[in-house]
This record gives C-alpha cells, sequence and structure tokens, in this order.
C-alpha cells in the first residue's frame, strides 16, 4: 500500500533542496590561488573542454543526461565555469557542478535523479561510516595534500528521520591552517544511504594570509578575558511558545544570561586578550553551522437541524458578556483623541475590534485614517493609525505620517526631542514610564545630528525587580521640525515573573556556557560592507559537536543551556544508540528508530526483552507523526490524551499498563488509518490454533496486521493476551511506519 503522492512530494522536496545555486557568491568559494586586483580579472587558464574533462573523470554523469549547458561566472575576481546536465521528460533529472576557472578546483556539485523516494523507512543499506569512507576518498582525488588541512566535524547528536526513507549523510570538515580552525573555509559531501552516491560536494576554500600564531595568549587567559567581558547580562527573557496559550493563562518569563557580543559572537582577540572590536559596516564570517550568534484556531460550529433559535453555549455566553463591557467604535475613537489630534484632512477608513495575540482575553480597537484628496502639500499627514485597549481605552501605539522638506528650518535638537519624547510618555504612560530606562543599544540614532528628514528615535526598555526585560518596553519618535511625536508602540505583556533569588552568578553561567561552547583559537575573517578583509585570530565559542542546536541562553537558576522554546538542550531531541541490542530480531530497525530519537525511555539502552508500555509505544508513535521538535517534553498523561483524540487508543489504559499482542494490532491499524476496513463484519479468517482466544471485534486487526507483516508471527499460535516485548513492539511499529497514510 505504498504511496506514489508521497513519492512525488519527497521528490520534489529533494529537487527543490538541491537546486544548485551557480551565481551565489559561496558557490564561487573555492579558490586557492592568490586573486588578481581588484578591477582586474585574470585571463582562465581552464577551458570550458577543460572544465567538462574534469568533472567527467571525477564523477559519474549520469549518460542519459544529455540536454548540456555552460555559463561563465565572475564574482569579486572569482571566476568558475557552472556547469549543468539535464535529463528528459521521460528521465528527469539533473547534475550540476562549477569547476575554478584559475586552478581546476570542482567548486561545488549536485546531483538529484527522480527516483522512488517512497515514505516507506528501510534500515540504510549504507552506515554513516560507510559514508565517511566514500567522502574521504572522494576528497583524497579532488584535493590532494590539501586534505591533510581538513578534520571532520563531529555529529553525534544528528537526528536521522524516517520520513522519506533513503537521505542523505552529510559530513562537514574543517579547514585547519597552522593547525587552527579557518571558519568559513572547509569542504561539505553529502552521500546517499541508499546506494553510496555522492549527492552533493560544496569546497570553499580561499587563500586570505592567516596571521602567524605566535604570541597569542592562553585559552585560561582568553576565558578569564571574556569572563570579564560585558558579554553575559542577566535578562528575564520569554522564549517562543510551540502551544497556544489558553484564555487567561499567563506566559512565564525567564531569567536567564545572555550572550550579548553585537556582531562579534563573543570573540576574543588571541593577541590583546579584548574582546574583538569591529568597526560600523563590519562583521565576522563564521559557520553558519556552529558559531551562534529550525494558523487561525479551528472554530467549532453546532447547531439544530432547522432554522430554531440556536442555544448559546456557555464559552459563546462568556464572550458575549466580555464584548458588551467594551468600549462601543465612538469610545474608543475619542479615547485616541484624547491623546493626540486628528488631522481634519483624514477620513477613517478602517475600523477593527480584534484579540491581542499575545494575550487572547484581551481586545483592542485599531483604527486607520487617510487622506481624501492626493494633495501632499507639505506638513499635511497623509495617513495616521492608532490602537487602544478596548477595555480601557488606554493608548497602545500610533504613527501620523510627515512630509519632510530639505529647506525646513530643525527646531529640536537631539536632547530637546529626548525631553519632548519623555514628557508625552510621562502623560500618556506615567507608571509605566518609572519601569523603564533609555536603551543605548537600541538607540541608533543617538549619533545623528537631527535633520529634517530624520525623525529622532527613543526605544525605552522595561526593567522588572532591577533586571532588564528587553522584550518589553517603549519606542517614541520625534520630528525634529515641528516638535511632534509622529510614532509611539507600546510592547507591554503580562507575564508571570519569577523573583531574583535562587539565581547562578554570572561567573557559573559563563562556566556554563563555555561547557557547551568551548572557546576555540579560530581564523576568521573580517567582512567590511560585504567585502571580505583579514583574517584575524580569535579565541570564539564554538560547540565541537555541530549538530547540537547552538544557544546563548542559560537559565539563570537551573545553569542549563535552553533552546529558543526555553527548554533545556540537554533534555531536547537527539540520537540514541542503542547498545543492548546484541542478536536481538529487527536490531537494524530498533537501531534505526533510535537514531530518529524514539524510544529514548532509558537512553541508549534498549531493553528489548522488557515489556512495553502503553505510554511507550504510543510516544514513539506520536513523535514519528508529528516530529521530535517540541513534543519531547510530553508528560505520560499528555501522550494518553493525545493518542485518544486521534483515535489511536480507544481502551481504558494506564500510561504504564502492558501492550499484548492484540492491543498492538488496534493502535498500530488506527495508527495508519486502516481501522474501518479492519472493523468490516463477517470477511475475515485467521488460521491460528488458538484463533478463538481473539476478541470478535479485533479479528479484522489481527487477519490485517499478521497478513501484511506488520505483526509477524511465528508458528500456528498468536497468543492474543500475551504481553509484547519492547522489541517486537518497536519492530511491529517500524513494519507500520511503511504503510502510513
Amino acid at each position: 500500500m505504498k504511496n506514489n503522492w508521497r513519492s512525488l512530494l519527497a521528490g520534489i522536496v529533494v529537487a527543490f533542496l538541491l537546486v544548485p545555486a551557480t551565481s551565489a557568491p559561496l558557490a564561487l568559494a573555492g579558490e586557492i590561488n592568490t586573486l588578481p586586483a581588484a578591477g582586474a580579472l585574470a585571463i582562465p587558464t581552464i577551458s570550458l573542454e577543460k572544465a567538462i574533462q574534469i568533472v567527467k573523470t571525477n564523477f559519474d554523469v549520469p549518460k542519459d543526461y544529455t540536454d548540456f549547458s555552460s555559463s561563465y561566472n565572475t564574482y569579486d575576481g572569482r571566476q568558475a565555469w557552472a556547469l549543468r546536465w539535464n535529463g528528459t521528460s521521460e528521465r528527469p533529472g539533473e547534475f550540476a557542478a562549477e569547476v575554478n576557472a584559475l586552478n581546476g578546483d570542482i567548486v561545488s556539485m549536485n546531483y538529484w535523479k527522480n527516483e522512488d523516494q517512497s515514505a516507506n523507512p528501510s534500515v540504510p543499506a549504507i552506515s554513516k561510516a560507510d559514508a565517511q569512507e566514500i567522502s574521504d576518498k572522494l576528497l583524497s582525488r579532488l584535493l590532494g595534500k590539501r586534505t591533510e588541512e581538513l578534520r571532520l566535524i563531529p555529529s553525534e547528536q544528528e537526528i536521522i528521520p524516517l520520513n522519506y526513507g533513503p537521505f542523505n549523510y552529510s559530513l562537514q570538515y574543517q579547514r585547519l591552517t597552522n593547525g587552527v580552525p579557518f571558519l568559513g573555509n572547509g569542504v561539505n559531501v553529502q552521500v546517499s544511504s541508499k546506494d553510496g552516491q555522492v549527492t552533493s560536494y560544496r569546497l570553499n576554500w580561499n587563500d586570505a594570509q592567516a596571521p602567524g600564531a605566535e604570541g597569542v595568549i592562553s585559552a585560561e587567559q582568553a576565558r578569564q578575558a571574556f569572563s570579564e567581558a560585558p558579554f553575559f547580562k542577566l535578562e528575564y527573557w520569554v522564549p517562543s511558545s510551540f502551544r497556544p496559550l489558553l484564555t487567561g493563562q499567563k506566559q512565564e518569563a525567564k531569567l536567564v544570561y545572555q550572550l550579548r557580543g553585537e556582531n562579534n559572537g563573543g570573540a576574543i582577540d588571541a593577541f590583546t586578550g579584548k574582546p574583538l572590536q569591529l568597526n560600523p559596516g563590519e562583521w565576522l564570517e563564521n559557520d553558519s553551522y556552529g558559531g551562534g550568534g529550525m494558523g487561525a484556531a479551528k472554530e467549532a460550529r453546532s447547531g439544530a437541524a432547522n432554522d430554531a433559535l440556536h442555544v448559546l453555549t456557555p464559552e459563546e455566553l462568556k464572550e458575549v458578556e466580555r464584548t458588551a463591557k467594551l468600549l462601543k467604535q465612538d469610545e474608543a475613537i475619542a479615547a485616541v483623541k484624547g491623546w493626540i489630534e486628528i488631522p481634519a484632512n483624514l477620513t477613517l477608513r478602517s475600523a477593527n475590534l480584534g484579540q491581542d495575540w499575545r494575550s487572547p482575553d484581551k481586545r483592542i480597537w485599531s483604527f486607520d485614517w487617510g487622506s481624501v484628496s492626493n494633495d501632499r502639500e507639505s506638513g499635511k499627514p497623509q495617513y495616521l493609525s492608532a490602537r487602544v485597549s478596548a477595555a480601557t481605552g488606554e493608548l497602545l501605539g500610533f504613527v501620523v505620517s510627515t512630509q519632510p522638506n530639505d529647506k525646513t528650518e530643525v527646531k529640536l535638537d537631539r536632547a530637546a526631542a529626548q525631553n519632548l519624547a519623555e514628557e508625552f510618555l510621562k502623560k500618556v504612560q506615567p507608571e509605566r514610564f518609572s519601569q523603564v530606562v533609555l536603551d543605548p543599544e537600541s538607540d541608533l540614532m543617538a549619533k545623528m545630528n537631527p535633520e529634517p528628514w530624520n525623525n529622532q528615535a527613543f526605544s525605552y526598555r522595561r526593567v522588572v525587580n532591577g533586571i532588564n526585560f528587553p522584550e518589553n518596553g517603549m519606542i517614541v519618535n520625534v520630528d525634529p521640525v515641528s516638535g511632534k511625536v509622529t510614532n509611539y508602540e507600546l510592547n507591554w505583556f503580562d507575564y508571570d515573573f519569577p523573583g531574583v533569588s535562587g539565581i547562578i552568578s554570572k561567573d557559573k553561567a559563563v562556566e556554563s556556557f563555555l561547557k557547551a561552547r568551548p572557546l576555540t583559537l579560530s581564523y576568521v575573517r573580517i567582512y567590511s560592507n560585504g567585502i571580505p578583509g583579514d583574517l584575524r585570530l580569535v579565541y570564539l565559542p564554538i560547540a565541537a559537536d555541530r549538530s547540537v542546536p547552538v544557544s546563548n541562553t542559560v537559565d539563570a537558576k537551573s545553569g542549563e543551556m535552553l533552546d529558543y522554546q526555553g527548554q533545556p538542550i540537554e533534555k531536547g531531541p537527539k540520537p540514541f544508540k542503542f547498545t543492548d541490542l546484541g542478536e536481538v530480531k529487527g536490531a537494524a530497525e530498533i537501531a534505526a528508530l533510535g537514531q530518529a530519537g524514539l524510544f529514548g525511555d532509558y537512553g541508549n539502552s534498549f531493553k528489548p526483552l522488557e515489556k512495553m508500555s502503553v505510554d511507550s509505544l504510543l510516544r514513539a508513535m506520536y513523535l514519528s507523526r508529528f516530529g521530535i521538535w517540541g513534543n519531547t517534553g510530553l508528560t505520560e498523561k499528555e501522550v494518553i490524551s493525545k493518542a485518544k483524540d486521534l483515535g489511536w487508543l480507544k481502551e481504558d489504559l494506564k500510561p504504564g499498563d502492558p501492550v499484548n499482542r492484540e492491543l498492538l494490532t488496534k493502535v498500530l491499524l488506527r495508527y495508519i488509518q486502516l481501522n474501518k476496513i479492519a472493523e468490516l463484519k463477517d470477511i475475515y479468517q485467521v488460521s491460528f490454533q488458538d484463533s478463538d482466544q481473539i476478541s470478535p471485534e479485533a479479528l479484522g486487526y489481527v487477519a490485517i496486521a499478521s497478513s501484511t507483516g506488520i505483526v509477524k508471527v511465528e508458528g500456528q499460535t498468536l497468543a492474543p493476551r500475551e504481553t509484547v516485548n519492547r522489541a517486537e513492539a518497536a519492530v511491529a511499529l517500524f513494519r507500520a511506519l511503511g504503510w502510513r497514510n
């Protein structure tokens, strides 16, 4: 029961991901020869014919890919031949490669062929070790002695999904110069788990002069400098919520230490021992995979079968009562006028009463006024928008257009504009203004003199319990010509703020952070306004295993590194390498499930002969269907509840209850949506000697599960009431995944 539409979808996804960007700068970054001076491109020494020969000597270009095209690309003195072979309409596919026109390096290669990308999971024919051997041989052939400068970056925490059958192993190699990582330089190779075919190759190698490492400070000195630098600040922080808040529910803010290294990523100059200083417009090139820095609610409708008056539900009545207490439209407009003047030339264009997306129990009136004519006379606003609380009339924000004129005289300097902004805030938010401070980091206009075209912006961040809360605050813009406030935004929400007692020290936070991302002596390239510059030698916090999620956030109470959802990274999704499978039947299938992050109840011990519990099986089913991100923290009760909501579990069972063979057939066939067929009456027969022990309502489930091989039974006895062990249940789930709709 393989699904062709899933195969088609998988092919489309793979095709999209593997289309090479032949004109992108990164695809031309493999040069090792000295580049010509700016404005003077060297004559290519590699002809198109030679470039084709280089590619076909090192890779097997499919012979039936007969549609060939080429292009010649230059970028910042780099030159490359882009070659592309396309398949036919009967057998679509593409093989693309780029060759350095100066030295003959193959800079990139991408290979895609339209084949059956079955959703059925299978045990990989090529292991990760096999893929590495294939990749190493390729690099040795293409790069020769340069492979001595490469180091394979560990990826032990890489999760290998079961979604679309065969996948590509991704092997990332870091370039070392003088034994020091050269960030942004290296090689990436992708190898198919199905047949060992190299499907992608990308080289990033340049000849920027690397300074010597003599005289650099020690790692301990760098660590001390990092601890003393103003990189880490204690703050309140609200993580991204992956579950919608219920009405009346408040999200809890967390006390955290966050890396605030601006654009230098927390780099310490390896010679001076001070934070790396970058000028405006400069940034450092880093590994995108390790340096640091993955809908509307449905409304239920119910009604009678006739046109009689509907009876409102309790929730509907509550909403009616809430709305009745809110300001009417004219009252809300009057509230706006109480704070700002609505220009006479503007007419109300739209009004909306809606929910506050962060606080579903709150309502906001939003208004837009626009000019009724095309008159753009200087000084006459053309639009105004405003928002007020529908419950209290509190002004939440507004913006009014201005008509700049270079010949108009500036009336306010920066200090006067700030005074005007603060006087406004004291009027509209007297209590909250006492809870904010001017944010110098966000005050981007502070060093610019007021000009007619330059509204002065002031940002104020919230302070709670003496701790900064950057996500909440106020913004005010002042027109230095008219001396009026032209923009005001209040970003202020109700959160539960934990007390500051029991927090760890900054030194402890730094220690926890550097344990996860140790300071690593590295070469980094400085870019100025997008132009590559010199290499600098720095200590930079980099995770040793690049498959571990990068985090800049440390929980100020537990000391744990947190992901973007506020969950401890250590407790997040990760693969499991089971060490106790031995001669267990289905060991390869169970290993694949572990590599996908499933059945980690006991860490890297699978315990194959122990009984399978209901919650363990249902958790693996749920994670395989809806993904492990955001779901690994589900409690046992939540797993059971979700399984019942989805119709997988209809029996009244507790999380720790054992799974028998009959129940196993039921939950798995419900999972793959074959339950309606399994419940057809009087059409099923089984030949098991103990068929009389099968419950009548389970006969169809047993017949289908056993005949399809989802549940394999040796001999003529089923033993439907017998508890299955973890190995049997896990292998059955693996087989069921191949029949999933």
